[in-house]
């Protein structure tokens, strides 16, 4: 999609994905200084005249726009997030439920104690991982797409992130889209809708 419209592509393995390096997922957290460490290497190799986008699909949705609150090249023109959590207690809450019927008197221990574990083997308590938080702090552009039949990151998340942007913005709520699957739904509006948000700030 975006070769299409005219943009050079890089796309890294997350950490703990693919052949990255990393043993452990970070849900986003620590993702957004991977992220920030690769705009600054696309800027040393293109030079400073480079305009970069930031996309990214489900957790990669979270880290776009957990990346967005930190202190990021000013050659970053735009985000596009597509189906991100607003936090991660909220999504881990959300799946403890829905998912797998745990009762809600169980799931804030559970959550604890991921909690826990996490901050010994990631660095970080989960409750940290927020990305209405980042995006609180965000003020470049950003583009928010999300299915209305989200199951798995339930579509009400879009509209706390929506909200909490400091930016320019524009919502895109997929109908009849199930999670990660609003390309798929509209295979000819989704490129048309992100070519005419980015075509507003990248020139």
């Amino acid at each position: 999609m975006f070769h299409q419209q005219g943009y050079n592509v890089l796309l890294p393995d997350a950490r703990a994905h693919g052949q990255s390096q990393g043993k452990y997922i970070g849900y986003g957290w620590p993702e957004r200084y991977d992220v920030r460490k690769w705009s600054k290497k696309l800027v040393a190799h293109n030079g400073q005249d480079s305009q970069i986008v930031i996309f990214g699909v489900s957790m990669g949705g979270a880290t776009t726009m957990m990346t967005s609150g930190i202190h990021l090249p000013r050659q970053v023109k735009a985000f596009v997030e597509d189906c991100g959590y607003d936090s991660l207690n909220a999504e881990l809450n959300y799946e403890a439920g829905n998912l797998y019927n745990i009762p809600r008197v169980i799931r804030a221990p559970l959550i604890g104690s991921l909690s826990l574990i996490n901050r010994v083997k990631n660095g970080f308590y989960t409750h940290e991982a927020s990305s209405t938080a980042m995006l609180a702090r965000n003020h470049r552009p950003m583009l928010f797409i999300h299915g209305s039949k989200d199951t798995f990151v339930p579509t009400k998340m879009v509209y706390q992130n929506y909200a909490a942007t400091k930016g320019p913005k524009k919502l895109w709520v997929v109908k009849g889209a199930k999670h990660a699957a609003s390309y798929e739904k509209e295979p000819h509006e989704y490129p048309q809708h992100v070519a005419r948000f980015l075509n507003q700030y990248v020139k």
